[in-house]
């Protein structure tokens, strides 16, 4: 009896020194005691997750890289028209095309930063759960303030070209209405300084060279502000209706590209979660996804309207100047046209892979 006591004390010592390994025990055996087919169920489930995981990571990757496609045909057609200005023109083209060209390079740098980023991602999800999850699904906040960033900075270089296109245009038309005033007092002078066939008295004389005097002031005030304008060359004017039709054309898409990466963010959240758990979460989210994309598909098909009604105006006519900017014109506006046909049938894709992946969870709840 004695010795059976003491196998019991030591039981109670020993559970109280370690009762992970009692706990451990009890999670074998329910493990042991779990069916083959449901530990079977479990697993798949997870590996079907991590599939659409990549497999979204993957569409987000060749988004990106479709971007810095297109960011590098700019910046090629940017150089390209810093080529070809002459030693005639004004110096200001070349800085205004700089400067633009800069942003271009940041825009494509991002770019580039970004998809290095997603193809790390992919890389991690790939090797397994322990290196990919948590991280790749934060990235679409970044990709959105950082975009909002870069289209900030353009905007304002926008907003630049528009108010020196206005301000030029203000002293152009400013011009032209001095010119018609100064010809028509002018014409007005000569007809009080001559007189006339029949015989005028002494007052009638003095009135008629007090006016010929006063429209004299009226010319030299005239005159004077003639002089104070600078001499504007029209071909810069629609340098800048240029820049700033390539301006709006880049902030449509970064707009559009923005409104995208807000609904990959929401999808992003729940790509990775078991459907047996978050369904109707999983749905939501993938209903969304497909409506924004709908929605993009018709404000693009309205761009490529409006694009038509502007190529249609486009009219390569008077000078040379006129016609080669009249051809920069054209060809963004055709690059644009192609950029947008491109998205259409992008996005239409996307709709079908969310309806394929959406047809998938609600087999799996």
């Amino acid at each position: 009896m004695a010795g059976f006591l003491i196998l019991l004390q030591l039981a109670f010592i020993l559970l109280v020194a370690h009762p992970d390994n009692c706990h451990a025990g009890e999670l074998s055996a329910s493990r042991e005691r779990m069916p083959e087919g449901s530990r079977r169920g479990n697993a798949t489930e997870k590996e079907r997750s991590r599939e659409r995981e990549k497999r979204f990571i993957i569409r987000t990757l060749d988004d990106l890289k479709g971007s810095l496609s297109l960011a590098e045909e700019e910046i090629r057609a940017l150089e390209k028209e810093i080529d070809a200005i002459t030693l005639l023109e004004s110096p200001q083209r070349e800085k205004d095309f700089s400067n633009l060209l800069d942003w271009y390079h940041d825009y494509d740098d991002w770019l580039a930063r970004s998809t290095g980023d997603f193809e790390d991602d992919l890389a991690l999800v790939s090797a397994g759960p322990a290196q990919g999850d948590g991280r790749w699904e934060e990235r679409y906040d970044v990709l959105v303030n950082e975009q909002d960033a870069l289209a900030g900075e353009l905007e304002k270089r926008v907003k630049r070209y528009d108010a020196e296109e206005k301000r030029l245009a203000g002293i152009i038309e400013r011009r032209r209405e001095l010119q018609d005033l100064f010809g028509n007092l002018e014409h007005r002078a000569r007809i009080e300084e001559r007189p006339g066939d029949s015989p005028e008295s002494a007052p009638e004389r003095r009135e008629r060279e007090r006016k010929a005097e006063k429209l004299r002031t009226e010319i030299r005030v005239v005159q004077n502000e003639l002089l104070s304008l600078p001499l504007v060359d029209e071909d810069l004017l629609k340098h800048y209706a240029v820049l700033v039709e390539k301006g709006h054309g880049e902030l449509d898409w970064l707009s559009l590209k923005r409104d995208e990466y807000d609904a990959a963010r929401d999808l992003a959240a729940v790509t990775g979660r078991v459907p047996r758990r978050d369904a109707a979460a999983i749905e939501a989210a993938y209903q969304q996804a497909a409506r924004v994309f709908e929605s993009e598909i018709n404000r693009l098909s309205r761009k490529m309207d409006e694009l038509d009604r502007k190529r249609s105006r486009v009219t390569p006519a008077g000078s040379l100047k006129e016609v080669e900017r009249s051809r920069e014109l054209g060809n963004f506006y055709e690059r644009l046209q192609g950029r947008y046909d491109s998205e259409i049938r992008r996005l239409r894709v996307l709709i079908g892979a969310c309806n394929a992946e959406l047809a998938e969870v609600l087999s799996e709840k």
